[in-house]
């Protein structure tokens, strides 16, 4: 089963619904309509259905799409991607998946 990595910071928000989406730096292929395992610290957490896959590059990046991965503004989205890939620069692309825990 395929899995999806991510800091334990966001598990909770994932659970809760309040972060719906992550934000992949580079073109990434995830199986759109497939359920993947959800982890943390190599420790699966959820099951989820990928729902949609969107490549765009980091300066199309919306408030819209930082709401849906758990931000309040596209400028903290900016920030985390920052913080996690280290320096990205607005003309790169990322991976925009879309999500939905099933279990």
């Amino acid at each position: 089963m395929e899995r999806i990595n991510f800091d334990s910071e966001f598990v909770e928000r994932i659970i809760n619904g309040e972060k719906i989406t992550t934000v992949r730096r580079g073109i990434k292929s995830y199986p759109v309509g497939r359920i993947v395992e959800l982890t943390a610290n190599g420790e699966r957490f959820a099951l989820a259905k990928v729902k949609k896959v969107v490549v765009k590059r980091v300066r199309e990046l919306t408030d819209e799409d930082a709401i849906r991965d758990g931000f309040k503004s596209r400028e903290e989205l900016i920030s985390a991607l920052k913080r996690i890939y280290g320096d990205i620069r607005d003309d790169e692309f990322v991976t925009v998946v879309h999500f939905e825990v099933v279990k």
